[in-house]
């Protein structure tokens, strides 16, 4: 086997030509200059790669490690490895195709604020088990299991590719010692239940009145947040005894711009739409907030900043007859949440003028809809059924989401089951 070149040292000297003090050797033009042994190998091409190290051993190493690889088919080419994560992490966004475009606009934000930011300018061999190891637990600090789950799925997937392209010999964030984070509710989020129907009574007279009804949108249709932003008077039969909402669209961002698009997770293909029973009650209601604040016409780019421009009336819009911007309807909502005594200011600012705050997530809009499906299990609506008015394609994701959040749910099963075995008995 080939042994790694002194290039610090001739190999053949004339008898005559000095010896040099540190080695006792003759020296080379190289002496001194940059590091001392080269190991040189031919690829699987015949072409001949070297690289150099410090030390005898090091080389030694490598040159071992390249011929083996060379003998049993599995060399990569070390130079490949050079290659910054950040250009490959670009050319496997570039790869990525949605039929959703800010679906698409997710997972770039996702790869370039957690990938490439904290780990683009690393060069793909740099990148090891304790690498993937370090930047997880550095997620954590910063993002919920859910996300970090997300991104550690991306990160996998470009070096991945990575591995394919014969840029890296194996994926660092398959190997044993690296634990894929999963996502997986919260201690928390088990145990609390969504704003009660009294609190959202409560609620509800603390809202600008023209906002009011939003409370029963959410509450009485389960609409998620931009489906009520996006809700028009077009998506009911009033004219019918057993009136019916379509919900098939939401007011959503695309970098920046407000935009028409379908339910979450719908395309131009499927829609996600879906059809939730309205009550007399609520019809009233709404008939109500109608004639108070009358539907506006407003037009809005279709799913994306550049899309075809799409006029519908709205049910709610601001004083201005401009669409409901979130950023905007959530400073009222923590407003409004502060006001019954569910969450607590942080300072003493004017709401809309620097306010802040404690943490309230799981108070947000969206327990609207998690008290919808609530109030739905607790008065016997089966989980399939409940699906669909939720518009989840997946009861069992329905179940796993809702049913810790029934009040006496395990109660009511421990009791069922017991009276199984009674009349058994």
């Amino acid at each position: 086997m080939a042994e790694p070149y002194d290039r610090w040292h001739k190999k053949r000297p004339q008898a005559d030509e000095e010896k040099c003090t540190a080695h006792n050797k003759v020296p080379s033009g190289e002496h001194g200059r940059g590091k001392r042994w080269l190991a040189r190998w031919r690829d699987p091409d015949g072409q001949q790669q070297s690289e150099s190290f410090d030390r005898y051993e090091d080389a030694r190493q490598h040159l071992t490690k390249m011929q083996g690889s060379v003998d049993d088919g599995t060399y990569i080419d070390p130079r490949k490895g050079e290659a910054q994560l950040k250009a490959v992490a670009e050319q496997w966004l570039e790869n990525q195709t949605f039929d959703n475009p800010r679906t698409y606009a997710q997972y770039e934000s996702r790869v370039r604020n957690h990938v490439i930011g904290p780990l683009g300018s690393l060069k793909l061999r740099q990148i090891k088990a304790s690498t993937v190891q370090t930047w997880i637990k550095r997620r954590l600090q910063v993002l919920d299991e859910t996300t970090v789950g997300l991104v550690f799925t991306h990160l996998s997937s470009i070096l991945a590719m990575a591995v394919d392209d014969d840029l890296i010999a194996k994926n660092p964030c398959e190997t044993g010692s690296v634990k894929r984070v999963k996502p997986r509710r919260s201690k928390k989020a088990a145990k609390d239940v969504p704003l009660s129907w009294e609190q959202t009574d409560a609620l509800r007279p603390h809202l600008p009145e023209r906002y009011q009804a939003t409370v029963d949108c959410g509450r009485g249709l389960g609409m998620r947040q931009g489906e009520i932003f996006g809700f028009s008077p077009e998506d009911v039969n009033w004219l019918q005894k057993d009136k019916v909402v379509h919900i098939r669209r939401q007011i959503t961002h695309d970098r920046g711009t407000l935009v028409f698009a379908p339910p979450k997770g719908g395309t131009e293909d499927d829609p996600k739409d879906r059809f939730v029973p309205v009550g007399d009650e609520l019809a009233v209601l709404l008939t109500e907030h109608m004639r108070k604040h009358p539907p506006v016409e407003v037009t809005l780019p279709w799913m994306t900043k550049d899309g075809e421009p799409v006029t519908v009336r709205l049910v709610f819009t601001t004083r201005e007859r401009k669409p409901l911007n979130k950023n905007y309807f959530n400073y009222l909502w923590k407003g409004a949440l502060e006001a019954i005594g569910a969450i607590k200011a942080l300072n003493d600012k004017p709401i809309g003028k620097g306010r802040k705050w404690e943490e309230c997530r799981d108070k947000m809009m969206h327990a609207l809809r998690h008290l919808f499906a609530s109030e739905a299990i607790n008065e016997g609506v089966d989980v399939y059924t409940l699906a669909d008015l939720l518009g989840h394609e997946d009861p069992a994701f329905t179940l796993r989401r809702y049913v810790h959040r029934v009040t006496g749910a395990v109660e009511k099963a421990r009791k069922a089951i017991g009276q199984r075995y009674r009349s058994a008995a």
